[in-house]
């Protein structure tokens, strides 16, 4: 054969199994899935940064644990995190920026309800689903169309704070103490609008700023002590209701301290120190799930594989808000499983509404196209402080 024939020959070997490779590239299973992309925005700093700092943890572990099981339908999940410093505007700009530069399929956060709701602006306006982690009641006024919520609401966790006070302590004039911020203010209109039902009254309420001075706290403490109290009740999230807790026992004040859930975390009793014993607060049953639920339960069997695994790889106990943000994976990862990995927003959207009986760690999660958030006030239990510990409270 001569030199320029053995060429064209070699040439012609070499097209056709570029061709091959170039087929086998693009099939099937031959080829890399493009990978699923949640656009999550969370506070890493700022005044929320004790709730974000565990719910992205949470966030972290699910991808991480979802990918090694294989994904959804052979795509790995990418989430990409944004820090709002706990700042509304930030928390918008980075929900625009996920959704529009991103090309994310669903949104999470924030962890404020302040956050949540400018973000619930961009999600409502481009017709993505958002899973927010915020407690808020009124993050759901509105068209709350393309919004679903992990943590019970200030609606849930008030009147089942009014029904303990009723019921187990029999006491009737409460201090309400609330942060200015919306997750305090609306917890004020939760507790004053629905005290009357319960045959309490509400004899003093003073707001106090997220960044309150322990001598502001004292004002506050000092001009709630005049209306006589029976119990002080505090509507907040860190370091507010540490603070005040410390302040209450400095002064001798011997009344019932009475949280939000707003303080289910391990911050609270490290900033508070002694001062948290003796404190009662309505929250999730992740917190006490092996005092309170039945080994052989769904909701047990859940909540320990996740307290484990966040155990494992953190070396720390879960919390309440690592709950929201495992518990916002799982009803997105659910929905896509039964979606399908290319579901359009709109048709996530659509799934994750018609979710029934998801087991998380906040409880059993079922969503309506009339309720989207979730969960039930049985879903809550009375947690007591003992010992820098969670032990369970009476229940009403």
């Amino acid at each position: 054969m001569s030199t320029k024939r053995m060429i064209v020959l070699l040439s012609l070997i070499a097209l056709a199994m570029s061709a091959v490779l170039i087929t086998g590239c693009g099939s099937g299973d031959g080829g890399t899935k493009e990978p699923i992309k949640i656009g999550v925005v969370l506070s890493e700093s700022g005044s929320n940064q004790p709730l974000g700092a565990p719910e992205k943890k949470a966030i972290e572990l699910f991808e991480e644990r979802i990918n090694e099981s294989g994904g959804i339908g052979g795509h790995d999940v990418e989430v990409i995190i944004k820090d709002d410093a706990s700042d509304a505007s930030k928390a918008q700009q980075a929900a625009v920026e996920l959704i529009e530069q991103e090309d994310v399929v669903a949104l999470i956060g924030s962890s404020g309800t302040g956050p949540t709701i400018s973000m619930k602006q961009e999600a409502t306006k481009n017709e993505i689903p958002q899973v927010c982690m915020a407690a808020g009641a009124n993050i759901m006024d509105g068209d709350f169309t393309w919004i679903f919520r992990t943590p019970p609401t200030a609606t849930e966790a008030g009147r089942k704070v009014l029904a303990y006070i009723e019921k187990v302590l029999n006491l009737k004039r409460i201090a309400l103490l609330y942060d200015t911020n919306p997750f305090g203010t609306d917890g004020k209109a939760v507790i004053e609008g629905n005290a009357g039902e319960y045959g309490l009254q509400v004899v003093a309420s003073e707001g106090y700023k997220t960044d309150e001075s322990e001598s502001g706290m004292d004002t506050h403490l000092t001009n709630v002590q005049t209306s006589n109290p029976d119990l002080v009740l505090v509507w907040g999230t860190n370091p507010g209701p540490a603070i005040i807790a410390k302040r209450m026992k400095d002064k001798g004040m011997s009344q019932p301290y009475i949280g939000s859930h707003g303080i289910a975390n391990q911050s609270f009793i490290k900033l508070a120190g002694d001062a948290a014993n003796g404190v009662v607060f309505p929250g999730g049953k992740l917190l006490i799930y092996k005092e309170v639920l039945d080994p052989s339960s769904a909701e047990y069997k859940a909540i320990d594989e996740f307290a484990t695994a966040y155990m494992d790889r953190y070396g720390e106990k879960v919390d309440t808000f690592a709950g929201h943000g495992w518990d916002a994976m799982l009803i997105i990862t659910e929905a896509l499983k039964r979606a399908g990995a290319d579901a359009t927003r709109s048709e996530l959207r659509d799934a994750i509404e018609e979710t029934q009986g998801v087991v998380g760690s906040a409880g059993i999660f079922n969503y309506t196209a009339s309720d989207h958030n979730g969960l039930t006030p049985d879903d809550l239990v009375m947690v007591d402080i003992a010992n820098g510990q969670w032990e369970p409270g009476q229940q009403p």
